[in-house]
C-alpha cells in the first residue's frame, strides 16, 4: 500500500483536477465516494483503478480495505481527503472508476424502451432519472449534446449506483434516424400534449425529457410520434423533470 503525506502530492492534484468534466472525459475516469457506492461499483462490474483511504478510515476498517480488489490503494494522511470530498460528513474512502462502454445498436436491437435526455442541466435530476430508469425496466439512457455530465458526483450519488448498471450513451441527433429504422415510437413530454391516461402507447418507444426550464427543443419536436402530458390538479403548472419522467416510465412499464 502506497502512502501520501502531502496535499501537494501529484496524485492529490490529479484527483482535484477530476472535478472538471473535461478532465474526467479526457482521462475516462470518475469519482466513486463512500463504501456503499464503491461496493455497488464492484458488484456492478465497474473497473476501479485506484482507491484512496484516510488513516482513520483504514484503522477502523482494515479488514475491509485489505480485501478490496484494487491494485493501487493509497493511504492518505487525515484531512487531505476531506478537501476532495463532496459529502457533508466524509467517510474517508474514495475510488476512481472507468465508465462502461455500450453500443447503441446492441441496445436498440433488444427492443426495450429507452429514455433520452434533452439538455438536462441538473445532475441530481439526471441521476434520479437513471435510478427510475433501472427500476422501470428501461433499456438505455441516451444523453444529447448539452446535457449535464452523468459522471458528475451529484448525478452518481442521486442514481444510488444505478448508473453503474444502466447502459448510458452520449449521442447526436442521428439517434432519431436509428430509432425510426428500428420501428420505435418517439414520445416527448410537454404540458400541452395528449393526456397520457388516454393516449395509445407502445412499449417499444423512446421517451424524451426536455430541459428543466425551456422544455423540448423545437428541432426534436419534429421527430416525435406523440407529445404526452400528465394530468394534474390544483394550480401546479408543471412537474419536476425527474418526477414527470418517472411517471411516464412507470406507465410504459405496465404495457
Amino acid at each position: 500500500m502506497n502512502r501520501i503525506e502531502s496535499k501537494d502530492n501529484q496524485k492529490i492534484k490529479r484527483l482535484k483536477s477530476l472535478d472538471k468534466r473535461k478532465v474526467r472525459e479526457n482521462e475516462n475516469l470518475f469519482f466513486i465516494e463512500g463504501k456503499k457506492l464503491i461496493d455497488e461499483a464492484f458488484k456492478s462490474g465497474i473497473t476501479i483503478t485506484e482507491i484512496y483511504v484516510s488513516d482513520t478510515y483504514y484503522q477502523n476498517n482494515m479488514s475491509y480495505v485489505d480485501k478490496l480488489k484494487c491494485k493501487d490503494i493509497y493511504l492518505i494522511r487525515d484531512g487531505i481527503l476531506d478537501s476532495l470530498s463532496y459529502m457533508s460528513n466524509p467517510e474517508g474512502i474514495l475510488g476512481l472508476g472507468r465508465p462502461m462502454k455500450w453500443d447503441i445498436f446492441d441496445v436498440i436491437k433488444k427492443g426495450l424502451p429507452v429514455i433520452i435526455f434533452d439538455r438536462i442541466n441538473d445532475p441530481k435530476n439526471a441521476g434520479t432519472m437513471v435510478r427510475s430508469a433501472e427500476a422501470f425496466g428501461i433499456g438505455c439512457v441516451f444523453a444529447l449534446e448539452g446535457c449535464t455530465d452523468l459522471y458528475n458526483e451529484k448525478a452518481i450519488r442521486a442514481s444510488m449506483g444505478s448508473l453503474f448498471r444502466m447502459p448510458y450513451i452520449k449521442i447526436s441527433d442521428d439517434v432519431f434516424n436509428i430509432l425510426r429504422k428500428a420501428e420505435y415510437d418517439i414520445y416527448g413530454l410537454d404540458a400541452n400534449g395528449e393526456n397520457i391516461e388516454s393516449a395509445k402507447l407502445h412499449k417499444k418507444c423512446a421517451i424524451i425529457v426536455g430541459n428543466e426550464s425551456t422544455g423540448l427543443d423545437k428541432f426534436i419536436k419534429k421527430h416525435l410520434t406523440k407529445i404526452l402530458s400528465i394530468p394534474m390538479q390544483g394550480q401546479v403548472e408543471s412537474l419536476n423533470a425527474a418526477c414527470a419522467a418517472g411517471i411516464v416510465m412507470y406507465k410504459i412499464s405496465l404495457l
